[in-house]
């Protein structure tokens, strides 16, 4: 399969209005968009579209926000995903698509970002990079990362139009780097811009493992919880923040200026 498991670190640190950083484990699954449901047959803990330790939701992705998606949603994330890229110029036909991702956990999931990595099928080249971004008020926003220069560190940039944190400003630019190592390593970074100064980033660096019931059962025993534990974390991180005296900003501040 070329669906894999992925183990490692996320790291936040900002430098204004007061420096501040925090690094975390966490797990991740990389799943072949063309093999979910053998994923499904082969992975013990793993269901798609149903109840089990490890849930796939189809309607998780790529669709309307949380507030109004139903449980009758029959959505099929890899067909939307292809007609997103046929969208955009790319023939879904000549590339692979893998979702980086956190699962439900015992029905529960929060995914900050996931990312959809593009490649062409022949060699493998990363073409594009779509990231899936959620908030905690349940809204959504997909993000086309297309590439900007020829170099071996896939770069992209974009405006910030979803809310995100009531600790950061709407009025930012991003700039995403997602450098690949050995065996199919991940560096993914997105720094975060005021005008031309760097005030926030956030990384993740991931190794891969073989996408086994034995290496699921071990993140499973590392990281019990694991989406519970994210929500958990950033409720706690902007606790320590608003106890810091970091500005809040109100999300619906941000929806009234947006009228």
């Amino acid at each position: 399969m070329n669906s894999k498991l992925y183990a490692g670190e996320l790291r936040h640190r900002r430098t204004k209005p007061k420096a501040y950083a925090f690094t975390y484990g966490v797990y991740y699954v990389d799943i072949d968009l063309d093999e979910i449901d053998e994923v499904a047959r082969r992975i013990v803990p793993f269901s798609r579209n149903r109840f089990n330790i490890m849930s796939f939701l189809d309607r998780d992705h790529m669709g309307a926000p949380r507030t109004e998606v139903r449980a009758t949603d029959n959505r099929d994330v890899r067909a939307a995903v292809r007609a997103r890229l046929a969208q955009r110029g790319i023939d879904p036909d000549v590339v692979r698509v893998s979702l980086l991702t956190n699962t439900r956990i015992l029905g529960y999931v929060f995914n900050p970002v996931s990312f959809y990595l593009v490649r062409d099928r022949a060699d493998g080249a990363l073409r594009m990079v779509l990231a899936e971004v959620h908030n905690t008020h349940g809204e959504e926003h997909v993000y086309d990362l297309e590439r900007v220069g020829d170099g071996d560190v896939y770069t992209s940039h974009m405006d910030k139009v979803l809310y995100v944190s009531p600790f950061i400003d709407m009025d930012t630019r991003y700039v995403f780097e997602c450098r690949e190592g050995a065996a199919g390593a991940y560096d993914l970074r997105i720094d975060e811009y005021q005008g031309d100064e760097l005030f926030f980033q956030a990384q993740l660096r991931l190794t891969p493992r073989p996408l086994t019931n034995a290496n699921v059962a071990r993140m499973l025993a590392r990281y019990p919880l694991m989406t519970l534990k994210t929500i958990g974390l950033i409720h706690w991180q902007g606790l320590k923040l608003w106890l810091r005296g970091v500005k809040f900003h109100s999300h619906k501040a941000h929806e009234e200026a947006g009228r």
